[in-house]
């Protein structure tokens, strides 16, 4: 598809419009599944960032929406190792060729016995027919963007919806790079479940509700904010919570 009408041109820059108010990533992720669901009727969505493309793959303040809610934890801790999409994104990434998104009819060739486990084990079980991704970096090759869009039909995302996510990328990966900049230098310290219980705690919650979020006891929750503390060298839990959030 060479050109968008004009209805999908002007939905696409309310998506752009509607998360330039967000002030952290999981406030941006938030605002972006809300959104594409709003304004492009994607409904099942999932968008992760990360200083690095690692890091883009344990990103567990990850937000998503829909059937993408209960599958992105497995995901995370072992089926990203079998995705086909980020196995030929990854490549693509590696010879510096720009790729367009790419759904997982794309990608059906590379689904051997080794990545079947991603089909059977993954993507069935969790009611997901069809997948289409594609992972931005930002101009100096730091802050990463992924948005993955999932629907339980297989044959859901063609020409209009990977031309909808190939120009919406872009200006995404551009606001989640200033707000990854924007965050403290010892963040970079922090391992991920420190990452995810601080964030929580800038979000308003509880030890108790982080607790419950992170599925871990309260006293897991009190060591691993201590370390941030340690790390960041904020005195108490209301000034590290207000310098994760600035």
């Amino acid at each position: 598809m060479d050109q968008l009408p004009l209805p999908d041109v002007e939905r696409l820059l309310a998506v752009v419009a509607d998360i330039h108010s967000a002030r952290t990533l999981p406030e941006l992720g938030g605002l972006l599944t809300e959104s594409l669901a709003a304004r492009l009727d994607f409904r099942h969505a999932a968008v992760l960032t990360g200083d690095t493309r690692p890091r883009l793959f344990q990103d567990t303040s990850a937000q998503s929406s829909g059937i993408a809610v209960p599958a992105m934890e497995p995901y995370r801790e072992r089926f990203h190792r079998l995705d086909p999409i980020a196995v030929a994104a990854g490549a693509a990434a590696r010879r510096d060729v720009p790729a367009p998104p790419l759904t997982l009819l794309d990608v059906a060739h590379l689904v051997d016995e080794e990545r079947r486990p991603f089909v059977d084990d993954f993507l069935r079980p969790y009611g997901i027919g069809a997948v289409m991704a594609k992972s931005w970096s930002a101009p100096d090759g730091g802050a990463q963007l992924g948005i993955a869009l999932f629907d339980p039909s297989e044959r859901a995302f063609g020409p209009r919806e990977v031309a909808l996510l190939g120009l919406l990328g872009p200006a995404v990966a551009r606001v989640a790079a200033g707000l990854l900049a924007a965050r403290p230098r010892w963040a970079d310290l922090l391992t991920p479940r420190e990452t995810e219980a601080v964030t929580l705690l800038a979000e308003g919650l509880t030890d108790e509700q982080i607790a419950r979020r992170m599925v871990v006891d309260t006293g897991t929750v009190k060591k691993h904010l201590a370390a941030v503390r340690r790390k960041s060298g904020c005195a108490n839990r209301v000034a590290l919570a207000r310098a994760w959030a600035l």
